[in-house]
């Protein structure tokens, strides 16, 4: 039997005017700080489109998690990270993070 694949994903909302300082965030903090952590982790970035959005931009940043293992390592090392985003930005750019589990 194929081991259960997750997805540790990041949202984002926020606004064309922002989407630049996100980018950086994204380039010199988030993925550097994976990448020492589980060097490798496979990443995606994407847009999600939906009538839902209200004029933000919504953007997912997903890690593919090869074990629970790497699940909970990322979940829980990222956290001050994430705080340090919400410090940084407020509510210029807001954030939560969930998990995806495979199910078909």
């Amino acid at each position: 039997m194929k081991s259960k694949g997750y997805i540790f994903n990041a949202s984002f909302y926020t606004t064309p005017k922002y989407r630049g300082e996100w980018e950086v965030w994204l380039e010199e903090e988030l993925f550097p700080f994976v990448k020492q952590l589980l060097p490798t982790i496979e990443r995606e970035v994407f847009e999600v489109f939906s009538d839902a959005n209200q004029g933000m931009q919504v953007l997912s940043v997903q890690f593919r998690c090869s074990s629970g293992e790497e699940l909970e390592l990322i979940r829980q090392k990222t956290n001050p990270v994430f705080e340090s985003f919400r410090h940084k930005f407020g509510e210029r750019i807001t954030n939560f993070n969930s998990i995806l589990s495979k199910i078909h």
